[in-house]
């Protein structure tokens, strides 16, 4: 975790007591996180124990107010997705040492690392299920901050720092992907409410399937087919970064049964995951200038990004439309 917030027992108690979930019996941190600070709380109440996650926020979230209102809608939905506890007096947020904070149901289930073609498919129909949910929603959700302007203005802050070879291939990779943001046929290309950050360790899975989607705080509005890249990148690409076209043609078979993609989004899909893939890239190497500053930042590697960036550049994915038929 960047900042990962200390908790002292007493003041702890204090939080909680302000929700009504019983007495604390323990808590502990959560070790996946890296923008926020969590813990796992575990509560007894009438003889009954229950788990919550704390979530101290360390930074604002990209869906600003629109993170909570998010959230009820997709339990509301029947979604895999936590429900955020109120307080006794009704508050969706509380604070803990001037530092705002939400509790939510720990869900069940696991990270997987491995992910199976099922899993694939199931990572799919919630990604579908999900956009279809918020398709209609009117409530304000910021814009996806991740544009052209952020990805130059990235570039230019990290492009130093990079060797030769590496600031090359960001070079090149930048005007291609500035490229194509600026077409006018790409603004015609389906938009809504994307999650921005479908990655394995925000998805837990039983024996039976999907359990649970965690971390919303990049949630906004974007290109529909934007999700579906990340999440290919990170569920479909082996450790060289080589995207499985197999995995990638499960993962769009499940979600096209329950939100069909258009043809441009098809067309267009080999452009977003490169797109996605230098987003992180770029993300990454911030989070990790941030690090060798201030020595305490945990962040994830960028180099993975980049081989992944590199693969694409080198290798054109092309996806056949009449394979989501199959």
């Amino acid at each position: 975790m960047n900042a990962i917030t200390q908790l002292d027992v007493l003041d702890l108690e204090d939080t909680i007591a302000r929700y009504g979930v019983g007495d604390l019996i323990r808590y502990w941190p959560a070790v996946n996180g890296i923008e926020n600070s969590n813990y796992f709380l575990r509560t007894t109440q009438d003889g009954r124990e229950r788990e919550f996650v704390l979530t101290i926020i360390e930074q604002p979230s990209n869906s600003g107010g629109a993170y909570v209102p998010l959230l009820d809608l997709c339990v509301r939905a029947g979604l895999p997705v936590a429900e955020v506890v109120r307080t006794l007096t009704g508050q969706s947020y509380d604070t803990f040492n001037g530092k705002p904070v939400i509790l939510s149901q720990r869900l069940p289930g696991r990270h997987v690392y491995n992910p199976t073609q099922l899993q694939v498919e199931a990572l799919g129909r919630f990604t579908a299920r999900f956009h279809n949910t918020t398709a209609n929603w009117d409530f304000p959700v910021p814009p996806y901050p991740r544009d052209g302007r952020w990805l130059a203005e990235s570039a230019v802050a990290s492009r130093h720092y990079l060797p030769f070879e590496a600031s090359q291939l960001l070079d090149e990779t930048l005007v291609n992907v500035l490229s194509l943001l600026g077409r006018d046929d790409i603004r015609q290309l389906p938009t809504g409410i994307v999650h921005g950050d479908l990655f394995r360790d925000n998805l837990l899975f039983n024996e039976r399937g999907l359990t649970g989607v965690l971390d919303f705080h990049h949630a906004a509005r974007g290109y529909l087919i934007y999700d579906l890249a990340v999440a290919a990148n990170d569920w479909c690409t082996d450790s060289t970064g080589v995207l499985d076209t197999e995995r990638t043609t499960a993962l769009l078979r499940a979600y096209h049964a329950i939100r069909p993609v258009t043809p441009a989004e098809i067309r267009f899909f080999p452009m977003f995951a490169l797109y996605a893939a230098l987003s992180f890239w770029l993300s990454r190497l911030a989070v990790a200038l941030r690090r060798d500053e201030s020595g305490n930042v945990r962040c994830n590697n960028p180099e993975e990004f980049q081989r992944i960036v590199q693969h694409h550049c080198a290798h054109f994915f092309y996806l056949d439309e009449r394979l989501l038929l199959g």
